[in-house]
This record gives C-alpha cells, sequence and structure tokens, in this order.
C-alpha cells in the first residue's frame, strides 16, 4: 500500500503499452501456423478477433503460455465466421485447421515495462 501525501499522489506510476497488430493470414494446406508471438519475453494480456473467410473445415485458434503445455484457451471457428478474445497471461498464438484457409487476425496487447 501506498503512503498518502498532500499532493494525492501516493503511488509509483506504472508504465503500461498498448500495440495493435492486424495482419492477413493464409493456411496452403491442413496444420498449424503460429500467428502471433510476442519478443519481449514476458506473458501479456491481448483484445481481439480472428475472422475466417474461407476455407472447408473449423479453424481452431490456441493461446499458449511458456512452460505450459496444454493450450491456456482455445477457440474452434466455423467456415465464414468469426470471434473475439479478451487472454490474460498467454505470449504465442497459433492457428490449426484441416485443410486450406485464410482470413483477418488483430490483436491489441497491453503489458508493462
Amino acid at each position: 500500500m501506498c503512503e498518502a501525501n498532500s499532493t494525492l499522489s501516493c503511488c509509483s506510476d506504472k508504465v503500461i503499452v498498448q500495440d495493435k497488430v492486424c495482419s492477413n493470414w493464409q493456411l496452403a494446406a491442413a496444420g498449424t501456423q503460429i500467428i502471433y508471438s510476442n519478443n519481449i519475453s514476458q506473458t501479456i494480456n491481448g483484445t481481439g478477433y480472428v475472422k475466417y473467410e474461407t476455407g472447408t473445415a473449423p479453424l481452431t485458434v490456441s493461446f499458449f503460455r511458456t512452460g505450459i503445455v496444454a493450450a491456456i484457451q482455445t477457440i474452434v471457428i466455423p467456415v465464414g465466421g468469426s470471434a473475439s478474445f479478451t487472454v490474460a497471461r498467454f505470449n504465442t498464438i497459433s492457428l490449426t485447421t484441416t485443410a486450406a484457409a485464410q482470413g483477418e487476425f488483430c490483436i491489441t496487447v497491453r503489458y508493462s515495462l
């Protein structure tokens, strides 16, 4: 807990950074592709969406944290669908499908410096 003073500013300021990344994605065949990986060596929080424009099989979006084998969150999107997400404490996002597919990905991440 912070100590009070007469200026009503009792806590040290945290520097919070927010970045936004948007891109089109494409898988030429069945498989898994990492669509986002942070480069700051810490877990982050993010909000965004995945749009699945063309394909013939469902798309699985998985969020991973280093040191944990299983995905910490998974979203399944039908062909032509989209899904939004808010996920905490992850550092990699992958897309998996059983057929060729393409769409759009957008994320806004937040982390402290």
